[in-house]
């Protein structure tokens, strides 16, 4: 205990101790210049032979660097390919305006395609449905006018055997053809709802 109480009292009785100052480290010189990477140098990293190398040195040593200036501009073909570049992704505004109007002008015409297209399937379709008709009342009546004729021509319960069942089928034939006739009304409205309800399809980027 005594041992320590000694030590500061003694430091005490010296004063304050100086602090050390502070000394920076030289600066490090490079006395042959910029470095200058060797292509032919098989160890030379890929990068230190690029354009953006020569770039970085040029901008930190000025003309010290060695570098030409005019190698670092691009040639006329990459800068009209810049260009290009540009207007693809930076548009000017005019350029946008129109290819809004034009898009535009597209669905709409692709709107009125598809409204003329449902209205002449709904004109047509009277016109089917008649010649449907009178189609199936042709073969009703001649498959009347057959059982006529061999019941006629045979008479007895063979030949009514005969129109019972060629009635029964003319029957059948009626029922299945208004069967086919409603799905097919069901089937063409179901379609042209569909064609008018369809979203259109998407703008093509100009």
């Amino acid at each position: 205990m005594a041992a320590p109480l000694r030590r500061a009292l003694a430091a005490l009785a010296l004063g304050p101790v100086p602090a050390r100052g502070y000394r920076a480290a030289p600066l490090r010189r490079s006395l042959g210049g910029p470095y200058r990477p060797d292509p032919a140098d098989p160890r030379t990293p890929p990068w230190q032979l690029e354009p953006r190398y020569e770039a970085r040195l040029f901008g930190r040593f000025g003309a010290a660097s060695g570098v030409a200036a005019a190698r670092l501009w691009p040639d006329p073909e990459r800068l009209r390919e810049l260009e290009a570049e540009e207007r693809e992704w930076c548009p000017a505004l005019r350029d946008m305006e129109a290819a809004l109007e034009l898009r535009e002008r597209q669905e709409e015409q692709r709107r009125a395609e598809r409204a003329r297209r449902v209205a002449a399937a709904l004109a047509a379709l009277p016109a089917q449905m008649a010649a449907w008709r009178q189609r199936r009342e042709e073969a009703a009546a001649r498959q009347r006018g057959g059982a006529r004729g061999g019941a006629a021509a045979g008479g007895g319960p063979r030949a009514r055997a005969l129109q019972e069942e060629q009635e029964r089928q003319r029957r059948r034939q009626d029922k299945r053809q208004r069967r086919q006739r409603r799905q097919e009304e069901a089937r063409q409205a179901l379609a042209a709802a569909r064609e008018a309800a369809a979203p259109a399809p998407p703008p093509v980027a100009p």
